[in-house]
């Protein structure tokens, strides 16, 4: 069962899953790079959002390759025009994946939101061809992450310090209330070992920004608002000094860590 707590509807969707994508992407990008995805690479990408990673790919593997790129709406990457992509709505969760099909396999900011996690890790192990490869990346600003984060929140108001940890504590109470994750990214090297890959590796990274150039925390904390201020940890009111801080150029802060793992399937079992 998915726990996605966000509502593809809603009118800055787009913006807030192309800013996630512009944050977070390099990282990406280089990692399929670093595992070899070329020409002739079959690839599946999981939750394609607003479909960077897959035009990319499609990119990468040419005309002799294929991507499929799915996800529950995929109103964002439709009239894509490429030949070797194809966009199928899809859950991963319950519908069924191609057995020993995919060169590469990749969900970013996927299964934070799946309740049965390792479930759906173990499908998609059984996706991969063997020798495959699959990137999965997922956030960390749950608990202690929250706290780290707020040590780069650096706004001329030192009063309104406050902003950051009790913003992102609420934005974790959320995800925590309807069963999704917000600290599952440093389980995932774990996850993928228990899934039955090998090679496994592992990195963690995110970038500062500057206040008022991004859509994905700021559109997370929007869109959420209500949600936020159920959690008793935050007031309507302060939510709203909170994106007028994050929309300030003269505000710099660090969105949720990300946490990227990989690893192969083995030849043989």
């Amino acid at each position: 069962m998915s726990t996605y707590v966000f509502d593809q509807a809603w009118q800055r969707e787009r913006d807030r899953l192309r800013s996630l994508e512009r944050l977070f992407g390099a990282y990406s990008r280089r990692s399929m790079s670093d595992l070899g995805v070329g020409p002739g690479w079959r690839c599946l990408e999981v939750g394609c959002g607003a479909g960077g990673v897959a035009l990319w790919l499609a990119d990468q593997v040419g005309q002799d390759g294929k991507v499929v790129a799915t996800d529950l709406d995929t109103r964002f990457v439709e009239g894509h025009g490429r030949d070797n992509l194809e966009v199928l709505v899809h859950d991963v969760v319950t519908d069924p994946l191609a057995d020993s099909a995919f060169d590469l396999i990749h969900a970013r900011a996927v299964l934070e939101h799946v309740a049965d996690r390792e479930t759906v890790l173990r499908r998609l192990v059984a996706a991969l061809k063997p020798g495959g490869w699959l990137l999965v990346e997922d956030v960390d600003f749950g608990d202690a992450a929250g706290d780290a984060l707020a040590r780069y929140f650096d706004a001329p108001d030192p009063t309104l310090s406050w902003a950051f940890p009790r913003v992102f504590a609420a934005v974790a109470a959320a995800f925590v209330a309807i069963g999704a994750d917000p600290a599952f990214g440093p389980r995932l090297p774990g996850a993928l070992t228990r899934a039955g890959l090998i090679e496994i590796g592992a990195e963690l990274h995110t970038p500062v920004v500057r206040g008022g150039t991004e859509d994905f925390v700021r559109g997370t904390v929007e869109q959420l608002a209500d949600r936020l201020a159920a959690t008793g940890l935050v007031t309507r009111d302060e939510i709203d000094r909170a994106l007028t801080v994050l929309a300030d150029p003269a505000t710099f802060y660090v969105p949720p860590l990300m946490v990227s793992a990989w690893g192969q399937r083995p030849d043989h079992p």
